[in-house]
């Protein structure tokens, strides 16, 4: 049986961060048979000892120590088992032969035995495995009748035939299960009768006082619009002063008894970033047979998938393929995928993401060391690209601002995060309790971080960052910045179905901080581009000696509209630059900060982008490319940004401080 083994001499182990390997304790019989097994059938005494210290660690089987250690083809080797078993061996499963029940979905989930018809008989397609191979044979020896019945195929041959089978009905139940369940947390209807209703009459009201009291009309706005631009200003000036990201975690020591966590990566026209995303969870620091990725992919996307094979991904990953069938969004696919999820942790990244190596093993023991409150550990996230131009600069000034202050923030505070779109890690109990993604909500993280506050769990920030690229394009850019803010109003409308019931379930402060963070973020954002029409229609009549009328307010709404933009500017660059690392402060130019105003007005235009698109393609996804030439470069920027930004790097996996 030598020819099951693939050891590859030439490759080193990866070093573990902060974490040591657990302490060697006597096998356990049934694991020593194991080994002796595999000694028998020729893998090296070198690598089974390995695979045997891995099993007693990490509490599986030194089989599949084996297999994640990529020593043994499965289907080599499933393939040699059917033939000592003197059983047929299947490499594909018609999912057509399947005999459906209302449990299949489990078989996702867990190894084992499937039914299926074959010329009208009934068999059933078993994994057999090291352990059980002895008292298997002698059973089929002792009863030769049921050689007849039963067939072999590797557990990844049976998941596929089950994913396929039923598959219309399980996309059908994954995309409707939030609407069905929990309906007014779904954002499929984008407004309800009464919230139409209320703002239909908000706008002849503001209408009629316009044309009775036009002068008042314009003060007020301009004070209501001043207080939305100060609240999210002094909001982003608390977090520049108290923001804290933590400190680097000791992580302990002891590695035994790791829990299964899966890893969902939904892809769409990604085939460029395939090879680097691979190379990317590669590296992640937990056990491979406690891993389960899956890479979640649209059934027309045939090349991604075929980079995606190319790239030749462990046993421990996934291909999963989803039926076109409701909105085309990413929480679709997330909650697709969840269908055949087998961690009791969930993560979740994108498809340029390269995530510090210890980022698991963080959110673990952040999750261990709770009260059972902590429902999601946020990760930052750093942008490699952050030189490139004025776009990808000020873009890395607000992904700096954002969770390296105001995530850790706000969470220091128990107060409500709309979560990052990638890096959110999540108990697995605590992501069902709460129904999972929203299919048809286009800013899904934010949304669930609500729902996650709404229902009594909050966030924590994390130290270990995953590395990312910036758009670098306009276009791109207000592409992606628009489906960003028409998912944060799908998001407030939500909220505000119940506002009472809201308030009472987040409590005044998180209420408050939530109208804060998404409506007066939003309001000042839509309200920039008019603030700047103001000012200039006031200068351009001082300039040609228009003089006001007695009385007139338009020079206190002048410098009113001054200070708002004056200080978001400010609040904003503070924010940022004050938590960046000395390494990116240099390469962020003042040419970049005097590309501010044209950074929001851009901001502001894609938010009237959205406000149109709400009513029309609601739940129309506005999907980021991520061109082949990012790839490499985004992990030739790790090497040069991981050592400030707490994300490791390809060959380093030791922690880093963001502080330096």
């Amino acid at each position: 049986m030598s020819n099951i083994g693939m050891h590859r001499r030439g490759e080193s182990r990866p070093r573990r961060e902060a974490v040591a390997e657990a302490p060697s304790s006597a096998p356990t019989p049934a694991r020593e048979a194991e080994a002796a097994f595999f000694r028998a059938c020729g893998i090296g005494k070198p690598s089974v000892a390995r695979a045997l210290e891995a099993a007693e660690t990490n509490g599986t089987s030194v089989e599949s120590e084996l297999i994640a250690a990529r020593l043994i083809k499965p289907d080599i080797y499933y393939r040699w088992l059917a033939q000592y078993l003197e059983l047929p061996f299947l490499e594909r499963i018609d999912p057509r032969s399947v005999l459906a029940s209302p449990a299949i979905d489990a078989l996702l989930r867990r190894d084992g035995p499937l039914r299926i018809v074959d010329r009208e008989r009934v068999l059933t397609v078993i994994s057999p495995s090291a352990s059980t191979l002895q008292r298997e044979r002698r059973r089929l020896a002792e009863r030769p009748a049921l050689r007849s019945r039963f067939v072999v195929a590797s557990p990844a041959t049976i998941r596929a035939a089950v994913w396929t089978v039923e598959e219309e009905a399980r996309v059908r139940r994954t995309t409707g299960a939030l609407e069905e369940k929990r309906r007014e947390h779904s954002a499929r209807t984008v407004l309800t009768g009464f919230q139409g209703f209320c703002i239909g009459l908000a706008l002849c009201a503001m209408i009629a006082v316009s044309l009775t009291w036009p002068i008042h009309t314009l003060v007020g706005v301009h004070l209501t619009m001043t207080a939305f631009f100060l609240s999210a200003s002094l909001l982003r000036l608390l977090a520049a002063a108290f923001g804290k990201r933590p400190a680097a975690p000791i992580l302990p020591r002891e590695a035994r008894g790791l829990p299964v966590y899966t890893i969902l990566v939904a892809l769409k026209d990604e085939a460029a970033m395939a090879g680097q995303l691979v190379r990317a969870l590669e590296r992640i620091d937990w056990p491979k047979t406690r891993l389960d990725i899956k890479f979640i992919c649209e059934k027309s996307d045939t090349a991604t998938v075929a980079a995606l094979r190319a790239a030749n991904p462990g046993p421990q990953c996934e291909i999963i393929f989803v039926p076109d069938h409701g909105p085309k969004t990413k929480p679709k696919a997330l909650a697709y995928g969840m269908a055949g999820a087998r961690g009791d942790y969930v993560a979740l990244y994108d498809a340029e993401d390269i995530p510090a190596p210890a980022q698991l093993r963080e959110a673990f023991a952040i999750f261990s060391a709770s009260d059972g409150k902590v429902g999601c550990v946020q990760a930052p996230l750093v942008v490699s690209n952050f030189r490139q131009n004025w776009l990808s600069a000020l873009f890395a000034i607000e992904y700096a601002g954002l969770f390296r202050a105001l995530v850790p923030f706000l969470g220091r505070r128990g107060l409500p995060i709309p979560l990052g779109g990638t890096s959110n890690h999540f108990r697995r109990s605590v992501l069902d309790e709460v129904g999972g993604w929203d299919p048809y909500n286009v800013t899904e993280d934010a949304d669930l971080g609500m729902r996650l506050y709404r229902a009594g769990y909050r966030t924590v920030a994390a130290y270990h960052a995953t590395i990312e690229t910036a758009p670098d394009t306009l276009p791109v850019w207000m592409r992606q910045r628009s489906r960003w803010l028409k998912g944060w109003l799908q998001t407030w409308l939500v909220m505000m179905r119940h506002p009472l019931r809201t308030m009472r379930e987040m409590g005044a402060a998180g209420f408050f901080s939530a109208q804060v963070f998404i409506a007066g973020m939003m309001v000042s954002t839509l309200a920039h581009p008019f603030m700047y029409l103001f000012i200039a229609v006031y200068l351009a009549g001082r300039v040609m000696g228009v003089e006001a009328s007695d009385g007139s307010p338009h020079g206190q709404l002048f410098l009113t509209d001054v200070v708002s933009v004056t200080s978001s500017y400010i609040a904003f660059a503070t924010m940022g630059v004050l938590h960046m690392t000395r390494q990116e402060k240099r390469h962020i130019a003042l040419r970049h900060m005097a590309a501010l105003p044209a950074y929001w007005l851009a901001m502001g235009c894609a938010a009237w982008m959205a406000i149109f698109e709400l009513p029309r393609k609601a739940h129309h996804w506005a999907k980021t490319p991520h061109p082949a030439e990012k790839a490499g470069a985004a992990e030739h920027a790790t090497d040069q940004v991981s050592e400030s930004a707490g994300a490791g790097s390809g060959n380093r996996t030791r922690a880093i401080s963001l502080g330096s």
